[in-house]
């Protein structure tokens, strides 16, 4: 069953049940067999159609399994998974490329980490998470300092810390 949600700007778009179950926000509505629409009040029509582009390639990936088999949402505990490193060059080739859509110069990038967080898509929200951090990675705080006054449109002398 397909869901409709409305994008900030009132652009309305049909989702098929196995993009909403990538969703942590719409999953309920989809479960439920919800028929109205889906008012997504943080999302703008630009970034939720390339967020649905997203979640239709990984469609048929595998969920992750509950490891522990308590079927609880662990993902707040501050203590989990502290001594395991992270990384953040591990994005596959299709991802990678999605992302090159977006720039920290016209705030996209940041727009479809926000969108991701705000619907609950955890793959898309930490493969957005892992662009940024190789952004960043071997820059100095002079050169982070310039691409962030550029993302906010501030010229260096215009922003006082």
């Amino acid at each position: 069953m397909a869901l409709k949600v409305l994008s900030k700007d009132g652009v309305e778009f049909q989702i098929d049940a196995e993009i909403a179950q990538q969703s942590s926000l719409l999953k309920p509505y989809s479960d439920e067999g919800f028929s109205g629409s889906i008012p997504l009040i943080n999302v703008e029509s630009s970034i939720l159609k390339n967020i649905i582009e997203f979640c239709n390639h990984h469609k048929n990936d595998s969920q992750p399994e509950d490891v522990d088999g308590d079927n609880d949402d662990d993902d707040d505990d501050p203590n989990k998974d502290i001594y395991e490193p992270k990384r953040s060059d591990d994005i596959d080739e299709w991802d990678s490329n999605f992302m090159k859509k977006f720039s920290v110069q016209d705030g996209t990038l940041f727009d479809i980490i926000n969108a991701s967080n705000y619907l609950g898509i955890k793959l898309l929200l930490g493969v957005g998470c892992k662009t940024i951090a190789n952004l960043i990675r071997g820059k100095s705080a002079q050169e982070l300092l310039l691409v962030e006054q550029n993302a906010n449109g501030c010229s260096v002398n215009s922003q006082r810390y």
